[in-house]
């Protein structure tokens, strides 16, 4: 298996740490990866939240939007780095948590560890690419793959990385 692969397929279970503060008063946080339904859940919670307090989306709401949804993805991804458990049970419990600076370097840390554990089309290098291709390419069998959409070779990456379960 590809170092490409292996690295996506670990990412999966790989929970990330972030410290903050100093010290005695130094606080070990987990970053959990987030799959494609934390974030579309966490835009739905936004949604919802924005329709709770009598607002619609746009341009004037677009900022409190980002914003929550946001604070709804940090509720999904910080967990204890030990038992995986979540830390905070919603978004308003990361408002309550954190300051602001303290939630960019968070979320900052979690892009890194998402970039480190899960490769993306976004966040792969072009040396990176070009080694997955050459991978592909290897051997005979998987000549078909050339003429298939990017999209599709993700979604097949993926599954080869982590089959669904039965």
């Amino acid at each position: 298996m590809s170092d490409l692969l292996a690295r996506l397929k670990a990412g999966r279970s790989s929970i990330g740490r972030v410290t903050l503060g100093a010290g005695d008063s130094a606080v070990v946080l987990g970053l959990r990866l987030l799959l494609e339904s934390d974030y579309f859940q966490a835009g739905m919670d936004a949604n919802a939240a924005l329709k709770a307090k009598g607002l619609t989306f746009d341009v004037e709401s677009a900022e409190l939007f980002e914003s929550e949804k946001a604070a709804q993805l940090m509720a999904r991804f910080l967990v204890d780095p030990d038992t995986s458990d979540r830390i905070c049970k919603d978004a308003t419990a990361v408002r309550e948590a954190f300051t602001r600076e303290e939630h960019g370097f968070i979320a900052q840390a979690y892009l890194e560890h998402e970039k480190k554990f899960s490769p993306s089309e976004r966040t792969l290098s072009n040396n990176d690419m070009t080694k997955l291709i050459d991978e592909v390419k290897k051997t005979q069998l998987t000549t078909c793959l050339n003429n298939l959409s990017s999209l599709m070779l993700k979604k097949l990456a993926l599954f080869l990385a982590c089959p669904p379960a039965n």
